[in-house]
Protein backbone atom coordinates (compact mmCIF):
# COMPACT_ATOMS: atom_id res chain seq x y z
CA UNK A 1 0.00 0.00 0.00
CA UNK A 2 0.85 3.50 -0.72
CA UNK A 3 2.14 6.16 2.06
CA UNK A 4 1.88 9.82 2.02
CA UNK A 5 4.11 12.31 4.21
CA UNK A 6 2.71 15.55 3.57
CA UNK A 7 5.46 18.54 3.36
CA UNK A 8 5.01 21.78 5.29
CA UNK A 9 4.08 23.41 1.62
CA UNK A 10 6.86 26.13 2.22
CA UNK A 11 10.38 26.03 0.77
CA UNK A 12 11.85 29.14 2.01
CA UNK A 13 13.04 27.24 4.96
CA UNK A 14 13.41 24.59 3.90
CA UNK A 15 10.94 21.50 3.37
CA UNK A 16 9.60 19.80 6.10
CA UNK A 17 7.80 16.75 6.37
CA UNK A 18 6.44 16.35 10.35
CA UNK A 19 5.78 12.95 10.52
CA UNK A 20 8.89 12.17 9.26
CA UNK A 21 11.88 11.93 11.61
CA UNK A 22 14.59 13.84 11.15
CA UNK A 23 18.47 12.98 12.49
CA UNK A 24 21.84 14.44 13.06
CA UNK A 25 24.30 13.21 10.12
CA UNK A 26 27.38 13.41 11.14
CA UNK A 27 30.37 11.76 9.60
CA UNK A 28 33.81 12.41 7.87
CA UNK A 29 33.85 16.21 7.91
CA UNK A 30 30.53 16.70 8.25
CA UNK A 31 29.42 18.58 10.70
CA UNK A 32 25.48 20.08 11.53
CA UNK A 33 23.80 17.73 8.63
CA UNK A 34 20.30 16.40 8.75
CA UNK A 35 18.69 13.66 7.44
CA UNK A 36 15.21 12.08 6.51
CA UNK A 37 14.44 9.21 5.59
CA UNK A 38 11.19 10.08 3.05
CA UNK A 39 10.10 6.67 1.85
CA UNK A 40 12.48 3.75 2.84
CA UNK A 41 11.72 0.16 4.47
CA UNK A 42 8.98 1.76 7.52
CA UNK A 43 7.07 2.57 4.29
CA UNK A 44 7.07 -0.50 2.45
CA UNK A 45 9.22 0.45 -0.18
CA UNK A 46 12.00 -2.95 -1.01
CA UNK A 47 14.30 -1.41 -3.74
CA UNK A 48 15.02 2.03 -3.07
CA UNK A 49 15.22 4.77 -0.41
CA UNK A 50 14.73 8.65 -0.99
CA UNK A 51 16.56 10.74 1.70
CA UNK A 52 16.19 14.83 1.74
CA UNK A 53 20.01 16.02 3.29
CA UNK A 54 20.35 19.33 4.60
CA UNK A 55 23.80 20.95 5.11
CA UNK A 56 24.57 23.87 7.18
CA UNK A 57 26.13 26.86 5.18
CA UNK A 58 29.71 26.54 4.73
CA UNK A 59 29.38 23.60 6.34
CA UNK A 60 30.23 19.58 3.93
CA UNK A 61 28.58 16.29 3.84
CA UNK A 62 30.70 13.45 4.73
CA UNK A 63 33.61 12.60 2.57
CA UNK A 64 32.64 8.85 1.71
CA UNK A 65 31.99 5.92 -1.13
CA UNK A 66 29.70 3.71 -0.79
CA UNK A 67 29.36 0.05 -2.81
CA UNK A 68 26.03 1.65 -4.01
CA UNK A 69 24.84 4.48 -6.77
CA UNK A 70 23.31 7.69 -6.04
CA UNK A 71 20.89 9.33 -7.26
CA UNK A 72 21.13 13.27 -6.13
CA UNK A 73 19.10 16.47 -7.44
CA UNK A 74 19.41 19.67 -5.71
CA UNK A 75 16.43 21.02 -3.31
CA UNK A 76 17.90 24.23 -2.19
CA UNK A 77 21.13 26.60 -2.48
CA UNK A 78 24.50 26.25 -3.91
CA UNK A 79 27.05 23.27 -3.44
CA UNK A 80 30.78 22.12 -4.74
CA UNK A 81 30.61 18.62 -5.30
CA UNK A 82 33.58 16.50 -5.13
CA UNK A 83 33.16 13.42 -7.09
CA UNK A 84 36.05 11.08 -7.51
CA UNK A 85 39.18 14.05 -7.82
CA UNK A 86 37.11 16.38 -9.25
CA UNK A 87 34.86 19.61 -8.02
CA UNK A 88 31.67 20.76 -9.92
CA UNK A 89 29.51 23.17 -8.79
CA UNK A 90 25.87 22.93 -8.65
CA UNK A 91 22.70 24.70 -7.91
CA UNK A 92 18.40 24.21 -7.46
CA UNK A 93 17.84 22.08 -10.26
CA UNK A 94 20.77 20.06 -10.64
CA UNK A 95 20.82 16.40 -10.53
CA UNK A 96 24.08 14.35 -9.81
CA UNK A 97 25.04 10.66 -10.24
CA UNK A 98 27.27 9.08 -7.72
CA UNK A 99 29.09 6.05 -9.09
CA UNK A 100 29.42 2.89 -6.78
CA UNK A 101 32.27 3.44 -5.08
CA UNK A 102 33.50 6.76 -5.79
CA UNK A 103 34.71 9.01 -3.38
CA UNK A 104 32.08 12.23 -2.84
CA UNK A 105 31.30 15.27 -0.74
CA UNK A 106 29.01 18.22 -0.91
CA UNK A 107 29.83 21.81 0.29
CA UNK A 108 27.60 24.15 0.75
CA UNK A 109 28.35 27.45 -0.91
CA UNK A 110 26.71 30.99 -0.34
CA UNK A 111 24.41 32.33 2.48
CA UNK A 112 21.75 29.67 2.83
CA UNK A 113 22.12 25.46 3.37
CA UNK A 114 22.29 23.42 0.98
CA UNK A 115 19.31 20.72 0.01
CA UNK A 116 19.00 18.03 -1.77
CA UNK A 117 16.71 14.66 -2.59
CA UNK A 118 19.11 10.88 -2.27
CA UNK A 119 18.02 8.20 -4.10
CA UNK A 120 19.31 4.96 -3.06
CA UNK A 121 18.97 1.19 -3.07
CA UNK A 122 17.10 -0.31 -0.29
CA UNK A 123 20.27 -1.98 0.57
CA UNK A 124 22.17 1.46 0.55
CA UNK A 125 20.22 3.20 3.21
CA UNK A 126 21.52 1.79 6.62
CA UNK A 127 19.59 -1.05 7.71
CA UNK A 128 18.97 -1.94 4.70
CA UNK A 129 18.88 -5.32 2.84
CA UNK A 130 20.62 -6.65 0.05
CA UNK A 131 19.18 -8.21 -2.88
CA UNK A 132 19.22 -11.82 -2.58
CA UNK A 133 22.19 -13.56 -4.49
CA UNK A 134 24.42 -10.71 -3.81
CA UNK A 135 28.11 -11.58 -1.95
CA UNK A 136 27.64 -8.10 -0.36
CA UNK A 137 24.33 -8.85 1.56
CA UNK A 138 26.92 -10.49 4.46
CA UNK A 139 28.82 -7.69 4.56
CA UNK A 140 25.74 -5.46 5.51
Amino acid sequence: MGVIHRGNGTIANGPSWPDVPMRVYEGDGAHGATKRVLIGQRDGAENFAMRYFEVPAGQSSAHESHPHDHGVIVTRGRARVLLGAEMHDVTVGDVVYIGPDEMHRFDALGPEPLGFLCIVPAWGEKGGRFPLGDDRREQN
